[in-house]
C-alpha cells in the first residue's frame, strides 16, 4: 500500500492485529468471517452454486458479512475495489456497481466461479510477469490481465508459529536448506532421513519444522533448526534450497537469486502444481509436482546447482508493487471521472 496515491480502505476478516499501513490508508474494516458460525447441514450446500465457491445456508455470519459489506459500499461508494481471491466478494462488488480489479493466482481457474469473477472485473492483476503465465490460461483472461514484475515481502520468515530458535550452525559451502511452512505430512521426517542418507557430503538444514520423537535415528548430517529469525541467513549461503511451490517462497528465493527446487503441495485448483510447471518450463527452478523418490535426490541437487539464476533478472526487471499501485490509481481516477459524468437514465 505504500505506493498508492489515492485514499485507501482495507476490508478484511480475521485481521488479528495485523498492522496495515500506508501513506493514504484511511481505515480498516473487519467483516464477519464466512468460515465462522456455520450450520452443519448448511455447510453441505456450500458448493452447490457453480458461480460461487462458498455459499453455505443458514449462517448468521455470512448474512452479516454480506449486509455489512454492501452497506459499506453503498455508503462510501469507492471508486475501485481490489478483490483478492473471493468470488463472492467480486459478485457483491459488481452487483453494487463498483468497478473492481481482481487478483489472479496460478492454478486451474477455469471453473464457473473464477470465470464469473474475472468477467466481472474491470481488469486482472497477475503478481508475476507474462513469461510466467500458464499456457492453459484462456486468451480472454490473458487479454484482461495486467502482468507485474516480481515483488515479495520485506521480511524473510518461515510462515509458521514462532518457536524457540536453535543456535546457528557454522556455515558450510555444501548446505542444502529445506524450508517448511504449515504444509508437509506425517511422513516428511522419514523422507528427510532418507534424503540425508543419500547426500552424505551435504549438510541438510531444516527450517520451520522440529525434529520428531525419533530424532535418535536422524543421520548426523540432518539438522532441524525450527523457527529462525532470518531465513536468508541460511538460504543465502546454501548450495540449493528446497521449498514448497507457494508464491511467497518462490518470489523470495527468486529475488535473492537462489537455486532452488520447488515441490508442489496440495492446494485448491492445483495452484502449486501449475506454478511448479511454470518454474520448470522457464528454467527458473526445478519444479516438481510431488515429493521426489528417494534415489532422485543426488541428481536433483546436481541439476539445481546448474540453474541459471540470472533468469530471475527478467522477473524482477521492475518493481511489481509500484506497477500494481499505478494500475489501481489509474482505474480509480478513471472511475471517479466516469461517475462525474451526468448520464443517469432509467430503463
Amino acid at each position: 500500500m505504500e505506493h498508492l496515491t489515492v485514499m485507501a480502505t482495507v476490508v478484511t476478516s480475521r485481521s488479528g492485529g495485523l498492522q496495515w499501513s500506508g501513506p493514504t490508508l484511511g481505515e480498516v474494516i473487519d467483516l464477519p468471517c464466512d468460515n465462522d458460525g456455520l450450520n452443519e447441514d448448511g455447510l453441505r450446500a456450500a458448493s452447490n452454486v457453480p458461480a460461487l465457491h462458498f455459499a453455505p445456508l443458514w449462517s448468521d455470519n455470512v448474512a452479516s458479512r454480506v449486509a455489512n459489506y454492501t452497506a459499506w459500499l453503498a455508503d462510501k461508494r469507492p471508486d475501485v475495489m481490489v478483490v483478492d481471491v473471493s468470488a463472492e466478494i467480486s459478485m457483491l462488488t459488481r452487483l453494487s456497481g463498483v468497478p473492481q480489479v481482481v487478483m489472479r493466482q496460478h492454478g486451474d481457474r477455469n471453473d464457473a466461479a473464477h470465470a464469473s469473477a474475472y468477467a466481472a472485473a474491470h481488469s486482472l492483476l497477475a503478481p508475476f510477469p507474462k513469461m510466467m503465465e500458464d499456457e492453459r490460461t484462456p486468451p480472454w483472461v490473458r487479454n484482461k490481465t495486467v502482468y507485474l514484475n516480481g515483488f515479495c515481502r520485506s521480511t524473510n520468515e518461515v510462515d509458521v508459529a514462532p518457536r524457540a530458535s536453535c543456535e546457528p550452525l557454522a556455515r558450510s559451502t555444501k548446505d542444502i536448506v529445506f524450508l517448511f511452512g504449515r504444509g508437509g505430512d506425517e511422513e516428511v521426517h522419514e523422507r528427510l532421513r532418507r534424503a540425508a542418507e543419500l547426500l552424505p557430503s551435504h549438510r541438510l538444514l531444516v527450517l520451520g519444522k522440529e525434529a520428531d520423537t525419533d530424532r535418535d535415528r536422524d543421520p548426523s548430517n540432518l539438522h532441524y533448526l525450527g523457527w529462525v529469525d532470518d531465513v536468508s541467513t541460511y538460504t543465502d549461503n546454501a548450495e540449493v534450497v528446497v521449498t514448497a511451490a507457494g508464491h511467497n517462497s518462490v518470489m523470495e528465493l527468486g529475488s535473492r537469486r537462489r537455486p532452488f527446487i520447488a515441490v508442489a503441495e496440495s492446494r485448491p485448483f492445483d495452484e502449486q502444481v501449475r506454478k511448479a510447471e511454470v518454474l520448470q518450463r522457464e528454467g527458473l527452478a526445478i519444479g516438481l509436482d510431488r515429493w521426489p523418490s528417494d534415489d532422485a535426490w543426488p541428481s536433483l541437487i546436481v541439476e539445481a546447482k546448474q540453474i541459471n539464476v540470472t533468469r530471475w533478472d527478467e522477473v524482477f526487471a521492475n518493481d511489481g508493487a509500484q506497477q500494481a499501485a499505478k494500475h489501481i490509481n489509474d482505474v480509480a481516477c478513471w472511475s471517479l471521472e466516469q461517475r462525474r459524468t451526468p448520464a443517469e437514465i432509467s430503463l
